[in-house]
This record gives structure tokens, C-alpha cells and sequence, in this order.
């Protein structure tokens, strides 16, 4: 059984940020959290640019910006941790 399993995990990647962009959409926001931006992150995977949503992360958005190299964990399904 566990085989099985294994064979049908995603892998994880360390994927290259090649975008980021805030975005203050109220369609995107929760309304039990106040001003809560999100930021919309495109990243390289398996030679595919791909998208997600991520919650407003100022450190990750400034880092980016300076022109630093910015990475996020992710799998087939989306990021899995920035």
C-alpha cells in the first residue's frame, strides 16, 4: 500500500518567482479580516509558467522587488509554501 501511494504524490519543487503582483480585490479578501491583500505569484514549473494566490507577504513582495532571487515550494496542484 504504501508504494501505491508514493507513486501518486506530487512532488515538490523549489520553483523560481518569475511574477508578483498585489492584488486588493474584495472578490479575493475575507471579510472576517480586514484590508487582507493577497498577491498573485507566477512561477515556473516543470517548464510552465503557473499561477497562484498567496496572502500579502511584504518581506517575499521586497525581496522580489531589490531583484533578489525568490523561490516557492510547490507540486503539481499549486504553491505549497512560500
Amino acid at each position: 500500500m504504501w508504494k501505491s501511494t508514493r507513486r501518486n504524490k506530487q512532488r515538490c519543487r523549489m520553483c523560481p518567482i518569475i511574477g508578483l503582483v498585489v492584488v486588493n480585490d474584495k472578490r479575493l479578501l475575507n471579510p472576517l479580516v480586514c484590508h487582507q491583500a493577497h498577491m498573485l505569484v507566477t512561477y515556473q514549473y516543470d517548464g510552465q509558467s503557473r499561477s497562484d494566490t498567496l496572502l500579502y507577504d511584504p518581506i517575499l513582495l521586497e525581496r522580489f522587488k531589490s531583484g533578489q532571487s525568490c523561490q516557492v515550494l510547490a507540486d503539481g496542484h499549486g504553491i505549497v509554501q512560500a
